[in-house]
């Protein structure tokens, strides 16, 4: 009968590329293990505590525990893999050269219901032991094989296939609050100038006590909804990264990048309207 232990001290670091790294958890801290074998692999139940994920930002972010599953494959090797989309918001199901891990995030299944746990970690494991990808290991020839499938096996495991990570969702709500508020801000501004087009021919921005302001005519105006409606082409950039590389090797990256970009763009962009506007100032 399988018995709850301490989890040994340096646990986590005997494994080669486990669940917790791939999902990028914070703070990890195993509280026990249990060991046992279920279908002729051995297995370790890891219960871990971790900082919590999901849309909760910053330092309010308190700990949350999952238990892990992990199933001792019969050799190490790099040929093992499963698909990237095993990894998803309700199951993460993962592969490294010597382990299957199985969990779902911040979830600790009661014991009865961890011979299913056990039975999903087991049919990955009879996968990738089936499928696995040959690998030469001898002479000129067999190293450059060897090369060729490693860097093969490597771009599965950190190529383009889309891996669900529960970061990526705040990172999206946060973008999507700031594009919402500058585009936003944008078309009111620009829904005002055509009010003023249709109105004046010009856009017009006065001050009724002092009749003092701004008078954009000509290619005045034009320059002015141009430089106006510019961040709209960021914006759209930034929504289309959201919508096609969410959850994809790198996104926490163009996101970030695309973001600042656009945000410098829209200040470095102000300051010219405020020049032009400058330049077209006086009665009105």
């Amino acid at each position: 009968m399988a018995v709850r232990e301490p989890a040994p001290k340096g646990l986590l670091a005997r494994f080669g590329n486990p669940l917790w790294e791939r999902l990028r958890l914070e703070d990890l801290k195993p509280k026990w293990i249990v060991k046992g074998q279920h279908r002729g692999y051995d297995w370790m139940a890891i219960e871990l505590t971790h900082r919590a994920t999901g849309l909760v930002m910053g330092s309010e972010r308190l700990p949350d525990t999952t238990t892990v599953f992990v199933l001792r494959l019969p050799r190490k090797s790099r040929g093992w893999h499963l698909p990237g989309d095993r990894i998803t918001p309700t199951q993460q199901v993962c592969v490294d050269d010597e382990c299957v891990y199985a969990a779902a995030l911040g979830r600790q299944p009661r014991v009865r219901d961890w011979r299913r746990w056990l039975d999903i970690a087991a049919d990955a494991a009879d996968e990738v032991v089936r499928n696995e990808r040959p690998l030469a290991a001898t002479g000129a020839v067999g190293t450059a094989s060897s090369a060729h499938a490693a860097g093969s096996n490597a771009g599965h495991d950190e190529g383009d296939e889309p891996v669900w990570n529960p970061h990526d969702g705040r990172w999206v709500l946060f973008w999507t609050m700031v594009a919402l508020a500058l585009g936003g801000g944008i078309l009111l501004l620009l829904a005002i100038g055509y009010n003023d087009w249709q109105r004046h021919g010009a856009i017009v921005q006065c001050d009724a006590a002092t009749h003092l302001g701004t008078v954009l005519r000509g290619w005045k105006m034009w320059l002015y909804l141009g430089l106006l409606a510019t961040p709209l082409l960021g914006i759209g950039r930034l929504l289309h990264t959201m919508a096609t590389r969410m959850h994809r090797p790198g996104f926490t990256l163009q996101i970030n990048v695309e973001g600042t970009v656009l945000l410098v763009a829209a200040f470095a962009l102000s300051q010219a309207l405020g020049a032009l506007q400058a330049s077209a100032r006086g009665a009105c």
